[in-house]
C-alpha cells in the first residue's frame, strides 16, 4: 500500500463521529470505516452475527474483538487502493488498539492520528434522546441505557487514549459547537498531521541518505586498506609463480647430466676390458666432441669389438712364432745330446 492518511475518530456516542466522518470523507476521499454501521447492516440482514451483535448492542455492551477485527480487515481488502480510512468509534480497547496497529502493519500503513471529539456527559444524554426520537433506536430511547453506554465509554476507553498519546497520535477537539466550526478544527489539525507525516518521512529519508553517507564513508576508509591487501595477495602469487618456473627450468636442466652419466657408465666396461685399445677410444671421443649438440654416438661401442679382435690377431702370430722359435731352438739341443750320448758309447 502506498501512504495512507488513516485517522481515528474518537468520541463517545452522541459526540457527533458520524456527521463529521461524512464530510471528512468528501473532503480527503477516504474510506468510512464504522463498526456500527456495518453491525446494524448484519443486524438488519438477519445473519447469525447480527443476531449476536444486536443482543450486546442492546445491552449497551461492546461486541467481541474477534468479530470487529475479522470484519475492518474484510472492509481494507476490499479498498486496497483507497487514500485512507476513518475509524469510527473504533476501536475502544486497548486490545482492539493493539490488534488494528498489528493489522495495518501487515498491510503496510498506520494509523496517522486520533481525534477525539471531546463532549460532557448531560450534552451526550441530550443529543442520544433526541436522536432515538428520529432514528427509532431502542438503544437511544432508554436514558438507562445511554448512560451505562457513556460510563462504559468513559472506563474502558480511557486508557486507549492513553494508547495513542503515548505514540504522539492523540488529539483533542472540542465536540461542543457548530457543524461547521467543529469540521474547520478537524480539518486543521489533518492538515497539521499531513505536514507532520510528510516531515517525519522526510526525515526517514534524511537519516537514511545519511547512513548512506556514512556507510561511503567508512568504505572508503577501508578501501586502502582493501587495496593494500589485495596487492599483497597479487604480489604473493606473482612470487609463487615465479618460484615454480625457476622449479621446472632446474628439472629440465638436470635431465641431460643424467643422460650423460649413464653413458658414460655404459662406457666404462668397455675400457677395463682392452687397456691397448684405450688410446683409440680417446681419439674416438675427441672426435665426436668436435660435434657440439649431438649425443655420444653408441656405433663407435659396437665397433670396438671388431677392432679388440684386429689387434689381438697379430698377438696370436707372435705367440705362435714364438712358440716356433722355440721349437727350433729346442732341435738343436736334442740332436746335440744325442751327438754327446753317442760319443760317450764310442768312448766306452
Amino acid at each position: 500500500m502506498e501512504k495512507m492518511l488513516n485517522i481515528v475518530l474518537f468520541g463517545p456516542p452522541g459526540a457527533g463521529k458520524g456527521t463529521q466522518s461524512e464530510n471528512l470523507i468528501n473532503k480527503y476521499g477516504l474510506v468510512h470505516l464504522s463498526t456500527g454501521d456495518i453491525l446494524r447492516s448484519e443486524i438488519k440482514n438477519g445473519s447469525e452475527l447480527g443476531r449476536k451483535a444486536k443482543e450486546i448492542m442492546e445491552r449497551g455492551e461492546l461486541v467481541g474483538d474477534d468479530i470487529v477485527i475479522g470484519m475492518i480487515e474484510s472492509k481494507i481488502d476490499d479498498n486496497i487502493n483507497a487514500k485512507g480510512f476513518i475509524f469510527d468509534g473504533f476501536p475502544r480497547t486497548t486490545a482492539q488498539a493493539v490488534a488494528l496497529d498489528d493489522l495495518l502493519q501487515k498491510k503496510g500503513t498506520g494509523i496517522s492520528g486520533m481525534l477525539a471529539l471531546e463532549v460532557n456527559d448531560e450534552e451526550l444524554v441530550k443529543r442520544l434522546l433526541l436522536r432515538g426520537q428520529d432514528s427509532g433506536r431502542p438503544d437511544d430511547r432508554d436514558e438507562n441505557v445511554i448512560r451505562r453506554r457513556i460510563a462504559v465509554y468513559n472506563s474502558e476507553t480511557l486508557v486507549v487514549k492513553k494508547f495513542y498519546n503515548e505514540q504522539g497520535k492523540f488529539h483533542s477537539i472540542n465536540g461542543i459547537g457548530t457543524k461547521e466550526g467543529i469540521f474547520k478544527l478537524l480539518v486543521d489539525r489533518i492538515t497539521f498531521l499531513i505536514a507532520e507525516t510528510d516531515l517525519t518521512a522526510l526525515e526517514t529519508d534524511l537519516e537514511h541518505l545519511d547512513l548512506t553517507i556514512k556507510d561511503f564513508d567508512v568504505a572508503n576508509d577501508i578501501a586502502p586498506e582493501l587495496l593494500l591487501e589485495i596487492d599483497a595477495i597479487k604480489r604473493a602469487e606473482a612470487e609463487e609463480e615465479e618460484e615454480t618456473r625457476e622449479k621446472r627450468k632446474q628439472a629440465k636442466s638436470k635431465k641431460p647430466v643424467a643422460k650423460v652419466v649413464k653413458v658414460v657408465k655404459k662406457a666404462a666396461p668397455a675400457k677395463k676390458k682392452n687397456t691397448k685399445s684405450a688410446p683409440k677410444k680417446v681419439a674416438a671421443k675427441k672426435k665426436s666432441a668436435k660435434a657440439p649438440g649431438k649425443k655420444t654416438p653408441k656405433k663407435p661401442i659396437k665397433k670396438s669389438p671388431v677392432k679388440k679382435a684386429a689387434a689381438k690377431k697379430p698377438v696370436k702370430k707372435q705367440v705362435v712364432k714364438a712358440k716356433a722359435k722355440k721349437a727350433v731352438a729346442k732341435k738343436p739341443v736334442k740332436k746335440v745330446q744325442a751327438k754327446a750320448k753317442k760319443a760317450v758309447k764310442k768312448r766306452k
